[in-house]
């Protein structure tokens, strides 16, 4: 024998003689073999097991002992520990008295000097969990046929009466009298309080929308025996898929659940018989999470069971201390060998040592104090640790973080401020701030005194980049002791808001204009109110004029009053930005927008459906615009649904007919581009479904809505030639249709050129009613069309009107009506109308200026002419209208 092979005989023995005197009280079997297979020590328990006693035992082979019915699983895993490796079977076989038993043994290698010298195993008896497991398993099954087959063990519950009704071996396993008839109240009281709550909610959930279900709980038979009962259930429908009932079946599972708790119980023991190692013990999984630490263990890394079990093996071993112990884990788990690894760890001049045995799923840590063998780390170097991991932290950062001291000097400057301001950490420290980022040194002059007065300072300040480039920044600066005790400091997070801020000024600058719009709208019908009778009046005046000179006078009024129409129309079309660009617009390419759009703008509570047309033609107009108006859509949409429900997109193709003309905000017969914009919320009212594309009406609470976005966005479309319409009733959700003209070449509306007095349409005695609450443009429009070959009469409002054509003393062919009036305006006489007397076409004016007329026809009305309007224009309007009014009733006769 070698002087090294005596000194590892002589190891082997002094470690033996350590683990019998740690095993001796363990509650399972241990044993420690030698590299000839031959056992060199038997704990009690295993001694008892077996029938012999440990001089008995020691220095027979271990196969022999092993008392197994499968000796290559004995043989395959003992040659597996002494490759080093550790090995767990589960053994089956008999005890020295015939008794059948199941064990699971583990072995695990034993090393000196890297040298595997023996194995050291232990055996936990199953036999009792095992006969349970097996009882249980037929138990369930014998349970769950009794109860699908002959209802042995069954329940059902009513769906109606919530009766309860158990079959004979149920009431025998809860203790109840088989001769009650009435059973519901008592057998609810089996269970305690919070079981039955559990309960009573599955079978509620069963019940309503027929799911099953499967619980253990806890119950107590009528004897007062706890019982821990698994409960299955299941609906039955009636042929009409209604729930009429549930039933299903339970069993007594309280040996199985005892069989756990004893098999917990021997977990209990195993981790018993690893506290009372004197080293501590760490297991951990192959990603490091710890699952397993003894209490000496706890008190080797100073920490709590619950804290070590809360982290990783890294992170226990963490900072520039643990990078040793961290490489050590590393290897043993890459190369699976047995590494160690020494030095200070968890407090100052404290040095542990390290050995990481690698296992089938991970690492066995045994960790030992070794304070007394080494001194060579200082506090000194775990500080230095410290600083340079928040060093790292402060890199990290998405802020750019700056410190300086109060002559603005640098002193850190992190990676995030060398990325937004374009200077490298080196060029930048020691220099000045205001040397680098300001241009302005009066603004950061004016944001130091605060930060001094107040010891912190938070707002938006104006910077600059290395290459010129304008930034704003928010600023969050704090005053900091210096480390050195000489000087202070001030700490500056800055955030780049740039675009941020930009965003807002263009938002409100759009708030800002819609207000203004909504006010130059208004100052457009009072202008366009009072132009309307000036040049209806001068081209009446001119008719009778012989005088070139008056004549010339007249010709340059006339061109005065259309001139201001035109800046009337232009300064309003500028300040809504209705017109916009005019360009071929991919409308496939919209809709895909807007779809990206909506789903960044909904909730999780809200479900997305979209469904569209493979290929959608083409239109003419602005794509920001028509993405603008969709996006206002889902938005209304997702704010009446609170964060719960369901929004549809749709997008096809509909040929528009005459037929269609009959719902609001319509459009001329043709084909048209349809998207759909359909949500699940609350729905509204008719009343309010009359108002919501009115400006400043709003639904929404104060401070959510301006009351803007509907009318804006039915400006844009209308101005596109195209209209809105909007189906919503109360508890079913709204529908907003979008409908654009498909792509006719992009061709713009001209005005037909003026024609000569001589050649303006004349009238055949048509009665013309003219409706306006202004005076001056009743008595100019009815002048001028009695001078043209028609009748007329007079009315201040619609129900002035309404009357005039109810009494009977009149035959109107025509009428001519204002959109904006007192008592009954344009839109409700219209209404009326189209109701009672759909024989009479009617013609709208409005001072609001719009940029499609057709997209104001509907309820009745035939045509919309803008004021102020020309004599020929209203001629024209008037002739084209009865002659399609007559030619239709043609049509109908026949």
């Amino acid at each position: 024998m070698t002087a090294q092979s005596a000194r590892a005989r002589h190891e082997l023995t002094r470690l033996v003689d350590a683990l019998r005197i740690a095993t001796r009280h363990s509650p399972d079997a241990a044993f420690v073999i030698d590299s000839e297979k031959t056992l060199q020590m038997a704990n009690p328990h295993l001694c008892a097991a077996l029938g012999r006693s440990e001089h008995e035992l020691t220095g027979r082979p271990f196969d022999l002992s092993a008392r197994s019915t499968d000796p290559v699983q004995v043989h395959a895993a003992l040659a597996t520990s002494l490759g080093g490796e550790t090995a767990r079977y589960r053994a089956t076989g008999t005890m020295p008295g015939g008794d059948a038993f199941v064990a699971e043994v583990t072995l695990m290698p034993l090393r000196i000097d890297d040298e595997v010298v023996g194995v050291f195993g232990t055996s936990s008896n199953l036999t009792a969990i095992e006969r349970h497991d097996r009882e249980a398993r037929r138990s369930d099954d014998l349970v769950r046929l009794a109860g699908r087959l002959a209802r042995f063990g069954g329940w059902s519950v009513d769906a109606d009466s919530g009766a309860i009704a158990l079959s004979a071996g149920a009431r025998e396993i809860l203790g109840i009298d088989p001769a009650l008839t009435e059973i519901t109240a008592l057998a609810w009281a089996r269970f305690p309080d919070h079981d039955r709550t559990v309960m009573e909610a599955l079978l509620h959930e069963c019940l309503t929308a027929g799911s099953p279900f499967e619980i253990e709980a806890i119950m107590f038979s009528t004897t007062g025996d706890r019982l821990t009962i698994r409960t299955i259930g299941e609906a039955e429908r009636d042929g009409d898929g209604r729930v009429v009932r549930a039933y299903g079946a339970i069993w007594d599972v309280t040996d199985i659940a005892a069989a756990r708790e004893r098999e917990r119980a021997l977990e209990a023991r195993l981790s018993l018989t690893l506290n009372s190692i004197a080293d501590g013990i760490i297991f951990a999984h192959a990603d490091g999470v710890i699952s397993f630490v003894n209490q000496h263990a706890t008190e080797l890394i100073r920490r709590t069971e619950v804290e070590a079990l809360s982290v990783t093996l890294n992170e226990l071993f963490a900072g520039d201390q643990g990078q040793g112990f961290r490489e050590c884990f590393a290897t043993a788990l890459a190369t699976s060998e047995q590494r160690a690894y020494r030095g200070v760890m968890f407090a100052p001049d404290y040095w542990i040592e390290c050995t990481a045995f690698p296992t089938s799923d991970g690492l066995a840590v045994y960790v030992r104090d070794v304070t007394d063998d080494e001194h060579s780390r200082r506090v000194a170097r775990h500080a230095q640790a410290q600083v340079e991991q928040q060093a790292a932290l402060l890199d990290a950062a998405r802020d750019a973080i700056i410190v300086r001291d109060l002559d603005y000097r640098v002193h850190y400057w992190n990676k995030a401020a060398e990325e937004l301001y374009g200077w490298s950490r080196d060029e930048a420290m020691g220099r000045r701030v205001s040397e680098l980022i300001y241009d302005d040194t009066a603004q950061l002059d004016r944001a130091s005194a605060i930060t001094m007065r107040d010891g912190y300072f938070a707002d938006e300040v104006h910077q600059i980049t290395r290459d010129g480039r304008q930034l704003v920044v928010d600023c969050r600066w704090q005053v900091i002791p210096n480390p050195d005790g000489d000087q202070t400091l001030i700490l500056a997070v800055n955030s780049d808001i740039t675009e941020w801020r930009r965003e807002q000024d263009a938002r409100r600058r759009a708030e800002r204009m819609e207000a203004l719009g909504t006010l130059a709208g208004g100052i457009a019908h009072d202008l366009n109110n009072m132009l309307t009778p000036i040049l209806m009046s001068v081209q009446l005046l001119a008719l009778d004029e012989e005088d070139a000179g008056r004549r010339e006078l007249l010709a340059s009024t006339e061109t005065a009053v259309k001139r201001g129409a035109d800046m009337v129309r232009q300064v309003l079309s500028f300040v809504r930005g209705v017109d916009g660009r005019r360009i071929e617009v991919n409308v496939d390419h919209v809709v895909d927008e807007f779809v990206a759009i909506t789903r960044d703008l909904l909730p999780p509570g809200i479900d997305l459906t979209v469904t569209r047309a493979r290929h959608l033609s083409g239109t003419i107009g602005d794509p920001t615009q028509l993405v603008q108006v969709l996006v206002n859509l889902a938005t209304n949409a997702r704010d009446a649904m609170d964060d719960s429900g369901h929004l549809t997109i749709t997008a096809d193709e509909l040929d528009v007919d005459e037929g269609y003309l009959s719902v609001s905000h319509p459009a001329a017969p043709g084909r048209y581009i349809i998207i759909g914009v359909e949500d699940s919320g609350h729905g509204m009212t008719a009343e309010v479904q009359e108002k919501i594309f009115e400006p400043f009406f709003t639904t929404k609470p104060p401070g959510r809505g301006t009351g803007l976005g509907l009318a804006t966005s039915l400006a844009i479309i209308r101005s596109h030639g195209g209209f809105m319409q909007v189906y919503s009733e109360i508890g079913h959700g709204s529908r907003f249709v979008v409908g654009l003209p498909v792509d006719a070449h992009g061709e713009r509306e001209h005005e037909p050129p003026a024609e000569s007095a001589s050649a303006l349409p004349r009238g055949d005695g048509d009665v013309i009613l003219v409706v306006d609450d202004d005076d001056d443009i009743s008595r100019v429009a009815a002048a001028t069309l009695e001078a043209n070959g028609y009748r007329t009469l007079t009315a201040r409002n619609g129900r002035e009107a309404i009357d005039l054509i109810e009494s009977g003393a009149h035959s109107v062919d025509l009428v001519l009506t204002d959109m904006m009036m007192p008592v009954m305006d344009g839109a409700a006489t219209s209404a009326y109308l189209e109701e009672n007397h759909p024989n009479i076409p009617i013609i709208a004016a409005s001072g609001f200026t719009a940029g499609s007329g057709s997209a104001s026809i509907g309820l009745g009305i035939a045509r919309f002419i803008a004021k102020p309007y020309t004599t020929s224009h209203l001629l024209t309007s008037i002739r084209d209208t009865l002659r399609e009014h007559r030619s239709a009733g043609r049509v109908d006769d026949e």
